[in-house]
């Protein structure tokens, strides 16, 4: 049987193949178990170990429409998680891109959990929304410095003044910031904050999640105890879906775990692809051999 037509497949074939790959977990609603990881755990315990009403986390969605796919869902469990424990929390962000997302992901968020148990999540009580700020590490060093933060950030992203917001009354310095929670797929970013949101007396723990692709450079963070939790990709996010769901019975399956398993299936079907490329160039390369006198 001749099978050196395995090396002339239509690349249109394939990019078919791996839409419909992509497609079968999302349109037929099934989902794989996710791999455990030791990262998210972290992350899922040093939220726990916050106190409810107590300090603020600030939540920098340092992210926009290109690793939307990986980073949505990893900022939308995380808000989940405070959400549900009643931990007060501040949205901001370095990219201009992420205005939409801040306004958006925590309403959704707070829509969802709504439905499901009959509670209330309102604005400016158990979140606020300080919009994109630009300046990079000189804004990061700003609120870092402060010792008056209403004086820095002054309104939200909707022009309220910061006084005027139930949560922010008693956040007046880094000091009353209990963690970051930074997300983003941007290069440097998270080394701004990491570097500069500290003051000599004082520095709030730190949580992060990155896109794939720079899990090497963001898992040196972890080791040293820099970072005391870490989502690895959207694999990460996924983990932590099945963490919340395991303590809240009740909740809905999230879109990490489908998009893990989406990205599962086309994982299987490249690996096949690189088989069925390796016995195509071993049939080439048999044929040749034989014609060789």
């Amino acid at each position: 049987m001749k099978l050196s037509w395995l090396l002339n497949i239509d690349r249109r074939i394939i990019y078919l193949l791996v839409i419909v790959a992509l497609g079968i977990p999302l349109f037929i609603d099934y989902s794989l178990a996710p791999a455990p990881m030791k990262t998210a755990n972290s992350f899922y315990k040093a939220i726990e170990k916050i106190a409810p009403r107590g300090k603020i986390v600030l939540v920098a969605a340092d992210w926009g429409p290109g690793t939307q796919a990986e980073n949505e869902p990893q900022t939308a469990v995380a808000i989940e998680h405070l959400l549900r424990r009643r931990i007060p929390f501040a949205l901001i962000s370095n990219i201009p891109f992420a205005k939409p997302y801040l306004e958006q992901l925590p309403e959704t968020v707070a829509d969802r959990l709504e439905a499901e148990t009959g509670e209330q999540w309102d604005y400016g009580q158990d979140w606020v929304n300080l919009g994109y700020r630009p300046g990079g590490s000189i804004m990061i060093q700003g609120m870092a410095k402060a010792k008056d933060l209403h004086e820095v950030l002054k309104t939200d992203a909707e022009g309220t003044a910061i006084s005027e917001l139930p949560l922010m009354h008693n956040v007046r310095t880094i000091e009353d910031v209990a963690m970051l929670v930074e997300v983003t797929g941007s290069v440097g970013v998270f080394n701004s904050w990491i570097q500069f949101f500290r003051n000599d007396k004082y520095v709030p723990a730190m949580v992060h999640g990155c896109t794939a692709i720079t899990i090497p450079e963001a898992y040196i963070y972890y080791v040293s105890k820099q970072i005391v939790g870490l989502f690895e990709g959207v694999a990460g996010a996924a983990w932590y879906e099945e963490l919340l769901s395991e303590n809240y019975p009740k909740r809905e399956k999230g879109s990490a775990l489908q998009m893990m398993t989406a990205l599962s299936f086309a994982h299987l079907l490249i690996i096949a692809l690189i088989v069925l490329g390796n016995i195509g160039n071993l049939a080439a390369f048999m044929k040749n051999r034989r014609k060789q006198p």
